[in-house]
C-alpha cells in the first residue's frame, strides 16, 4: 500500500474528518485531492501560481474547464493530467496514476457502498437476489 508521510495533530485531523464525510468521501482520498490541488498551485515551488489559480477560477469566482478535451472520459483525462509531473524523475506507473484518480479499492468500494445505499433511500434502485441490485422503474 503507501507510505505515511506525515503526523498530525488530533484536532486537525478531526477537522480533516468532518470535512472529508461533508463531502461523501474518505479521508485518505479528501487528503490526497487537497494536496494535489495544493501542488498544483504551487507548481512545486514556495509560490502561488497565479496564472494557475486564474486559469481554475473566473473572474466572477466560479470554476472554469480550462481543458478542452471533449471525449466521455473527459473528466477522468483532467484528472490524469492534473497528477501528472512534466518531470521525468516524479513520473507515475500505471497503478499509482489509478489509484490517484479512483483510489484504493477499499476506497472505490466505500464509494459504491455509499452511491448504493443513497440511491436506494431515493428508491432509485433496489437490492436483487445474491447481493445484486436493479434500477427501479420510478
Amino acid at each position: 500500500m503507501g507510505r505515511s508521510v506525515a503526523s498530525l495533530p488530533d484536532d486537525y485531523v478531526d477537522r480533516l474528518d468532518e470535512e472529508a464525510e461533508a463531502l461523501g468521501l474518505s479521508r485518505n482520498k479528501y487528503v490526497r485531492q487537497r494536496l494535489e490541488a495544493g501542488r498544483l498551485l504551487f507548481q512545486c515551488s514556495d509560490k502561488l501560481s497565479t496564472e494557475t489559480l486564474t486559469n481554475l477560477v473566473d473572474q466572477d469566482g466560479s470554476p472554469t474547464i480550462s481543458n478542452e478535451l471533449e471525449t466521455p472520459d473527459s473528466d477522468i483525462a483532467n484528472k490524469v493530467l492534473a497528477n501528472l509531473s512534466t518531470d521525468e524523475s516524479r513520473a507515475l506507473e500505471r497503478e499509482e496514476i489509478r489509484e490517484t484518480v479512483f483510489g484504493s479499492q477499499e476506497e472505490q468500494l466505500e464509494t459504491i457502498e455509499k452511491t448504493l445505499r443513497d440511491l436506494n433511500e431515493r428508491g432509485m434502485v433496489e437490492p436483487a437476489f445474491d447481493g445484486g441490485y436493479i434500477k427501479t422503474d420510478e
